[in-house]
């Protein structure tokens, strides 16, 4: 399989979301996915793309513990914040975007070479990285590991 990395615009989003703390784990936030799609539901909410938000990246001045990610659930229509779930707009922007099946190659060797390959091109971070899946938490969009990065 080709793992193709893209430089492109990816479009804002309309976001209900759920906050997690603790360490990367590969099935993070299938509950908090759940609980907004179920709120969803209630409420007659149409919804959209599933998008996994790091706030914080391993390896990074956090303690594994203490990472922050955000299950964030694309909505349609009027929303309004309730108990742990707020409402909040992802920014259109420029990423490095790349998309690939979990199952046929490792997300982690991804994760390494996208991080490789902004580096080569001569760009740096500068915002949380956001991951896109396709349909379920299967195939999924990375989109730089970093969502926001600058030409050096």
């Amino acid at each position: 399989m080709v793992v193709d990395i893209k430089v492109r615009r990816v479009p804002g989003y309309t976001v209900a979301s759920m906050m997690r703390i603790g360490p990367y784990r590969r099935d993070m936030l299938r509950a908090e996915f759940n609980q907004l799609v179920n709120w969803a539901k209630k409420r007659k909410i149409r919804t959209g793309k599933w998008i996994l938000y790091f706030l914080d990246e391993p390896g990074g001045s956090r303690p594994m513990n203490k990472l922050r990610s955000e299950a964030c659930l694309q909505i349609k229509g009027k929303a309004r914040a309730e108990g742990t779930i707020r409402v909040k707009r992802l920014p259109a922007q420029k990423v490095a975007s790349v998309t690939f099946d979990p199952d046929e190659v490792s997300p982690g060797l991804v994760y390494s070479g996208i991080y490789g390959w902004l580096r080569f091109a001569g760009y740096k971070d500068t915002g949380p990285s956001r991951e896109l899946y396709v349909e379920t938490l299967g195939q999924m969009h990375v989109h730089g590991r970093r969502q926001k990065f600058r030409s050096r």
